[in-house]
């Protein structure tokens, strides 16, 4: 591994362990095996370190995920379950699933999105991206909303916007609640609500 994927690697691990505010950069040089002079070939600050971090460990695996997701072979019901299990890091039987990183199997993604509420919370360049981000699967919902429409699964009397939104509640808040609530049965709550959701839907 070269010398900056080391680096990101690290103070990935770091932050999802303690969090963006709890990590000094010497302790990121530290870990990294590192000299001061060589973090700083490669990066100018501790916060251009965490928005390279952010985009390639994180958005780069969301926005990864969503687009592989549009070219899954099920249902439109089924594909908006698979998008927050693959999210979330749930859906263990997917083939050719998006990593997060190399051997990323031991990844917490309670932690991840607990970093991520932190990072929205405090720094402006995280809530960029996370904005960006829900901008965009709010569009993949309404392709799916239109996919289903077309299919004649779904009432075609109704604003394709308008049930894109509705479905994306439903689905930051079952992670949400996940996220707080550590005893949730991630897999059959989504699925519960995607259920009931779809009945609305059809």
């Amino acid at each position: 591994m070269d010398t900056k994927s080391r680096i990101l690697q690290t103070a990935f691990n770091l932050f999802l362990e303690k969090g963006f505010a709890s990590v000094s950069l010497n302790e990121v040089i530290k870990a990294s095996n590192i000299t001061t002079g060589g973090f700083y070939y490669h990066f100018d600050s501790k916060d251009s370190l965490m928005v390279a971090v952010i985009e390639k460990y994180i958005f780069n695996y969301f926005n990864s995920t969503v687009e592989q997701i549009k070219h899954f072979q099920g249902d439109p019901q089924e594909k908006l379950k698979k998008v927050v299990l693959t999210l979330v890091g749930a859906d263990l039987n997917a083939s050719n699933k998006t990593e997060i990183m190399e051997n990323s199997n031991g990844i917490d993604y309670r932690a991840l999105h607990i970093l991520l509420i932190e990072g929205v919370h405090k720094y402006d360049i995280i809530k960029e991206h996370y904005t960006k981000f829900y901008y965009n699967l709010l569009e993949f919902n309404k392709e799916v909303i239109e996919e289903g429409i077309s299919q004649g699964v779904i009432r075609n009397y109704t604003d394709p916007t308008e049930l894109a939104l509705m479905t994306q509640s439903v689905m930051v808040g079952t992670i949400m609640m996940w996220v707080v609530m550590p005893t949730v049965p991630l897999e059959q709550i989504m699925t519960s609500n995607i259920n009931q959701l779809w009945d609305r839907l059809k």
